[in-house]
């Protein structure tokens, strides 16, 4: 005969050691991104638990303060639900955080739960999730000390909303952003026995660059946005989504976001980046859209790249997909381009400044693609030898602080975080109305 089930959770309290540590090398396992171990570490924590028809005691090694082995158990369920996410899991994680929500009121089960409805596409039980969860953290707190903690959680989980309303947005419209990065597992992550290879691979990670793959749901098309790093691993990503890559997008020419052969002081025989040359060569009936400042310093890294497969964008050009309404992949574009219907219109705004051909992609009118351009809070270096000062502030101020302030910006790195508004730069970052001479100032400064 089973035992009775309770309303409670408990453990021996012998085990108390034990799922310390476990919790412990499962949060490190999940910080070194080794998201299996840290699955099977809060694995080992959570089956120290049973039912209980009375409450627990505190055990004498207990920490002070309120014990609530309900708590802990949530912990460790929202940490694992975070390990399957990341490890692509989704249905897993999702179960996590159900599971977690059982034994305590804390938002962050709540919280998981909506990361992986977000995972799983399933927008309004997302949002249903997260709104839960700024629920449970309730009003403001008294308490200074914690208040800019509680801000930090509020603001986590508006951004959180923020991109699955964007996600729902895009899909009523006929099309899906699919943002991918090395430093986020997705690409990456094989290991070689060449050394030098997985030395590429590991400077990938760090350098955290966005890859973007722009689908037009109605026909599996999509263009490929700065392709670069692990061109097998795009395409495979492409292939699992089934998805059919009819096009690439160029923002700049530098090596981090076209690939190819690295420029002095790092030209070392051997060392080769992936990027357009490979994907072109493996996808030999597509073209790449380039501005035409750029594409001297994409044929000096890619020799091997011919002519005829870059398409000169225009400033204020558009090209859409389904890619057979442009007349074929090499078409001349046109600014007055607008075709009806769920389309996806992708209209080229030339951005010099980082490089000379640097160019940001508005698509349907409503999100920007803005490369190296601008960045959360910040925007792409200009001390490279091309790079022009001058020509960044009036990128900035004349062409991107006009846009309008609902379009959502997806930058092509990932510092500060993955998405932003014009209205939010426009506020707290570069986009600020700003002189040239100031912003001169703070860009000298930033390199000294």
């Amino acid at each position: 005969m089973s035992p009775p089930r309770g309303p409670y959770v408990a453990f021996k309290p012998e085990n108390l050691a034990v799922i310390e540590r476990a919790k412990k090398r499962g949060n490190e396992a999940h910080a070194e991104r080794k998201y299996g171990q840290a699955i099977i570490e809060y694995g080992k924590a959570i089956a120290c638990f049973f039912d209980s028809i009375t409450p627990m005691p505190a055990p004498p090694d207990a920490p002070p303060g309120p014990f609530d082995p309900g708590t802990l158990l949530a912990q460790l369920y929202a940490n694992r639900s975070s390990a399957f996410l990341r490890d692509k899991k989704f249905d897993r994680a999702l179960a996590d955080g159900q599971e977690g929500a059982k034994h305590s009121r804390w938002y962050k089960p709540r919280y998981r739960q909506g990361e992986a409805w977000l995972a799983l596409r399933e927008y309004s039980k997302a949002l249903e999730s997260f709104e839960e969860a700024i629920r449970m953290l309730g009003p403001t707190v008294s308490d200074q000390s914690d208040e800019g903690l509680w801000r930090s959680r509020v603001d986590q989980i508006q951004k959180k909303i923020m991109k699955t309303e964007t996600m729902r947005d895009d899909e009523i419209l006929g099309f899906r952003l699919h943002q991918i990065s090395p430093s986020n597992g997705d690409l990456c992550a094989k290991q070689f026995l060449a050394p030098i290879q997985n030395l590429v691979f590991s400077y990938a990670r760090q350098m955290k660059n966005f890859i973007y793959l722009c689908e037009n749901i109605a026909t599996s098309e999509c263009l490929v946005v700065d392709a670069c790093w692990d061109i097998d691993g795009i395409l495979k990503y492409a292939h699992s989504r089934k998805l059919k890559i009819v096009g690439a997008i160029v923002t700049h020419a530098h090596i981090d976001h076209v690939g190819g052969i690295p420029p002095p002081p790092f030209d070392i025989p051997g060392i080769r980046v992936d990027g357009l040359a490979k994907l072109l060569k493996k996808l030999p009936s597509i073209s790449a859209y380039v501005n035409p400042g750029d594409i001297p310093a994409i044929t000096k890294a890619n020799p091997e790249i011919p002519l005829n497969r870059l398409v000169k964008t225009e400033d204020g050009g558009t090209i859409c997909l389904p890619m057979s309404l442009n007349g074929g992949a090499a078409a001349k574009l046109s600014p007055n381009h607008s075709p009806a219907g769920k389309n996806t219109i992708f209209q080229f705004i030339h951005t010099p400044g980082h490089s000379p051909g640097s160019q940001c992609i508005l698509i349907n009118g409503n999100r920007l693609l803005s490369g190296d351009t601008l960045f959360i809070k910040s925007c792409g270096r200009v001390d490279f030898p091309d790079s022009n000062v001058s020509d960044m502030h009036h990128s900035l101020q004349k062409k991107l602080a006009t846009l309008p302030d609902h379009v959502v910006v997806y930058p092509g790195h990932a510092y500060g975080g993955d998405m932003t508004t014009i209205v939010d730069e426009k506020r707290n970052g570069v986009l600020q109305p700003q002189d040239y001479e100031s912003f001169a100032k703070i860009m000298n400064e930033a390199v000294n």
